[in-house]
């Protein structure tokens, strides 16, 4: 099972984008200026650099900061999530989005999930892997996810490299370069990737494993007026101890 960080694995997804791809191989790739077919190409290995090293990854600790601006319905949101993750399906997340503490943490048999603001938690199976348990604790407390699908995105590139150009592929996929940005520290290349109704800007750090920096997505449908971007600090070669993923309930606080 891909650890794709927050690691996707649809397996219908994929396979039906694995069978267009394996149909769609461009006669029209020599019509592709040069340039253009460097821009993916660098594109490309750099999101294959960061997808591997997320794959390969046994523990990953960071912290993502971020917001959601909705322009048709007025409101933005914001907030902070610290992950630790363990392959395949052990968690433990501790966000604040707004005035509202939620904590997550899944023992690979159990997910709690914890609201502190109310004093109660509750206890439901886990599931297998550690995009099953987000997107299981997204359903039930609407936790943003776009951060997710981004990633899931990325699965679909590596998946689309039997495609000679993505920037060809005119209303299926399109992958190109942005213009360098500072964050924080540290200075980050820039992508756009654009599929379906799904566009996302992200920033990548110039190293090695070429982690995410900055993550700006957005869609063309009915919710194209909203918008969240996430900022991110990973930590380098995380230490995590057993306990990480233990659940002891704070006094006074009780089980739904």
């Amino acid at each position: 099972m891909h650890f794709t960080f927050l690691f996707f694995s649809i397996i219908l997804v994929q396979t039906s984008v694995w069978c267009w791809a394996q149909e769609t191989k461009s006669d029209s790739s020599s019509s592709v200026p040069s340039s253009v077919k460097k821009d993916v190409s660098d594109s490309k290995s750099a999101l294959r650099r960061m997808h591997n090293h997320l794959i390969a990854a046994k523990d990953l600790e960071f912290t993502t900061k971020f917001s959601i601006v909705d322009k048709a319905m007025g409101r933005n949101q914001s907030g902070t999530v610290h992950y630790v993750l363990r392959k395949p399906n052990l968690l433990r997340v501790t966000a604040t989005l707004g005035k509202e503490n939620l904590f997550l943490v899944s023992d690979g048999g159990t997910l709690i999930i914890h609201e502190a603001n109310k004093g109660k938690y509750r206890r439901v199976p886990a599931a297998d892997t550690i995009v099953g348990n987000l997107y299981l604790a997204s359903g039930l407390l609407s936790i943003p996810v776009r951060m997710v699908d981004f990633f899931w995105s990325v699965d679909y590139l590596n998946i689309l490299e039997s495609v000679d150009d993505l920037a060809d592929v005119s209303g299926v996929a399109k992958l190109t370069k942005l213009p360098a940005q500072t964050v924080g520290t540290k200075t980050c290349d820039g992508f756009n990737i654009q599929y379906s109704d799904d566009n996302w800007s992200v920033w990548l750090e110039r190293s090695k494993i070429r982690l995410p920096c900055r993550l700006v997505s957005k869609r063309k449908d009915g919710s194209a007026l909203t918008t969240q971007t996430n900022s991110f600090a990973w930590k380098a070669n995380p230490t995590i101890k057993a306990d990480a993923f233990l659940f002891v309930a704070p006094k006074g606080h009780t089980m739904r």
